[in-house]
C-alpha cells in the first residue's frame, strides 16, 4: 500500500473519530501543535523514523513533548501510530489531517508573491479576490520578490496565477520570437 493511503486512512481515522466525540476542534489544535513541533525538529523526526530506537521509547518520547499540550485522545492516536509501526509515517499523518481538515472546512493556502510590500487594506482586497476566485476560505501568506518587477503571483495548490510583469516579458518575448 502506498504512503499516500496510509496517510489519508490514519487521518480521515482521526478526523472520524474526533467527530464522533465531538472534540474535532481541540484535535485540530492539537494536531497543528504536533506538526509544528515535528517540522521545527529534524532530531524528532529521525527518532520516529529509526528502527534503532524501540516502540516504547518513542511513545515515551511522545508522551514527554506532548501529553502537558494535547488531549488525551490525540495522545492516544499517537500510541496507535506508533504500536502499529507507522511513526516514521507520523509526520506525513499529520500534515495529510491538515490537508484534509482544511478542504472539509473549505481553506485554502495561498502563498502570494509581490514586487513590493502590500498594506493591510491591499492584504485584505487580496484575499477576498482569491476567495471569491477559489470559492473557498483563503488562509495567505505574503511575501516580497522585486524579481517580478511588478504585479504579483499566487499560487496554491498546484495553481498558479501569475500576473507579474516578468512573466509578461516572458510571455511577450515568446510571442516576438515565434
Amino acid at each position: 500500500m502506498s504512503n499516500f493511503n496510509i496517510t489519508s486512512r490514519y487521518a480521515k481515522a482521526l478526523i472520524e473519530n474526533s467527530e464522533e466525540k465531538n472534540i474535532f476542534e481541540k484535535v485540530s489544535s492539537d494536531v497543528e501543535l504536533i506538526f509544528n513541533t515535528l517540522s521545527k525538529s529534524k532530531e524528532l523526526r529521525v527518532t520516529m523514523s529509526s528502527p534503532v530506537v524501540n516502540s516504547e521509547k518513542k511513545i515515551e518520547i511522545l508522551t514527554e513533548i506532548f501529553s502537558n499540550h494535547i488531549s488525551q485522545e490525540t495522545l492516544n492516536f499517537l500510541t496507535l501510530v506508533v504500536n502499529k509501526k507507522r511513526e516514521d509515517l507520523l509526520f506525513e499523518i499529520v500534515a495529510r489531517f491538515i490537508e484534509l481538515k482544511d478542504k472539509k472546512l473549505g481553506l485554502v493556502n495561498v502563498h502570494v508573491k509581490s514586487a513590493v510590500d502590500f498594506d493591510e487594506s491591499q492584504k485584505e482586497i487580496m484575499k477576498s479576490k482569491l476567495a471569491e476566485f477559489t470559492n473557498k476560505k483563503v488562509r495567505a501568506s505574503f511575501d516580497t520578490d522585486e524579481s517580478l518587477i511588478g504585479g504579483f503571483s499566487a499560487r496554491f495548490g498546484d495553481t498558479v496565477l501569475d500576473g507579474s510583469v516578468k512573466q509578461q516579458l516572458k510571455n511577450l518575448k515568446k510571442q516576438l520570437l515565434a
